[in-house]
C-alpha cells in the first residue's frame, strides 16, 4: 500500500470533482529536491510549500529522500514566490507485512520543521532544486 499522510489526504480532497483542474493564471515553478535528516535521506516525509496567497503544493519524499511538488494534483509545482515550508513524518500509514492493519508512524522531526516551522523557500518560474538538510537538534 502506498504511504498516506495528512497532507496527501488534503491533496486527495482538493483533487476531487468540483475543484478546478485548470491551471491558475499565476507563474509556477517546478520544484524538486532532497530531504535529509542528520545527513541521511529522510524517506516518506510529507513536504508542503505554503505561499502567502493561493493554495499550497505537496510532495512526499522517496526512499532516497527526493521529492517533487504537485499543485492540486497536477505536476505544475508551486506558485512562484516566497513560501513557508512544513516537513513532517507524523501520520504516515504503512502496511506492515506482519500486521493486518496499518500502523501510525510518530513524528521524527522537531517542531521547528512542521507545526512551528522556521523553513522558507523562494520558488522561481522554471526549474527549482530546493534541498532541506534537517537535524534532530
Amino acid at each position: 500500500m502506498r504511504y498516506l499522510t495528512f497532507f496527501s489526504l488534503v491533496f486527495a480532497l482538493l483533487a476531487q470533482p468540483g475543484c478546478s483542474s485548470s491551471k491558475p493564471n499565476v507563474p509556477f515553478g517546478h520544484v524538486r529536491g532532497r530531504v535529509t535528516l542528520d545527513g541521511q535521506p529522510l524517506p516518506n516525509a510529507a513536504v508542503m510549500f505554503e505561499p502567502a496567497t493561493g493554495r499550497p503544493s505537496y510532495g512526499t519524499s522517496s526512499e532516497a529522500g527526493e521529492y517533487t511538488l504537485r499543485y492540486r494534483g497536477q505536476p505544475w509545482g508551486a506558485i512562484a514566490g516566497r513560501h513557508r515550508v512544513r516537513i513532517t513524518t507524523e501520520g504516515l500509514f504503512k502496511d506492515s507485512p506482519d500486521a493486518p492493519t496499518p500502523t501510525v508512524v510518530k513524528e521524527k522531526l522537531p517542531k521547528k520543521y512542521h507545526s512551528a516551522t522556521v523553513l522558507t523557500a523562494e520558488v522561481k518560474p522554471g526549474d527549482n532544486i530546493i534541498d532541506f538538510d534537517l537535524t534532530t537538534k
